[in-house]
């Protein structure tokens, strides 16, 4: 009898004690891949990502993303719905902080020099999303992006 009590009051502690958040807690969307690309612009010092992240739905709910941070910088970012696979791409531009020059110029035999890498955060990826008839916010995790080769021939 007096394990049974301490038993219900447990569950009772363990029920109501601490509310749940809800952005941790539906399981209606899933990751199939997250990928990142890194591409460089056709002037002196330009560069970024484009991360392409392509989740699943385990139901006919109509998912929204609404937010979508990588490596710690929050991406604009489009969203196509294909059947049960939602597509989520977005693209990050950034400069280098280095004395931008053409390459005509640079004096002759110049050494090239190595870029100042981003400061980023690759454990900081998520996507907020809402799902239709709903007003909560969701949230999933992106454990990491994976490197993708692009599919582009180099510019001559």
């Amino acid at each position: 009898m007096n394990n049974q009590i301490y038993l219900i009051l447990f569950w009772m502690l363990a029920s109501c004690g601490m509310p749940v958040s809800s952005l941790s807690q539906d399981k209606t969307v899933s990751v199939i891949s997250a990928e990142k690309s890194e591409w460089i612009g056709g002037r002196a010092g330009v560069r970024g990502a484009v991360y392409t992240v392509k989740l699943k739905k385990k139901n006919n709910s109509v998912v929204t993303v609404k937010a979508f941070r990588a490596e710690g910088n929050t991406i604009p970012f489009i969203q196509n719905n294909t059947g049960s696979t939602i597509m989520i791409r977005g693209n990050l531009a950034y400069k280098n902080n280095e004395d931008l020059k053409t390459a005509d110029q640079m004096p002759g035999g110049a050494p090239v020099e190595n870029p100042v890498p981003q400061k980023l955060d690759p454990k900081d990826n998520w996507i907020e999303y809402t799902i239709k008839g709903s007003q909560t916010l969701y949230k999933i995790n992106i454990s990491k992006f994976t490197p993708a080769e692009s599919s582009e021939e180099p510019a001559p």
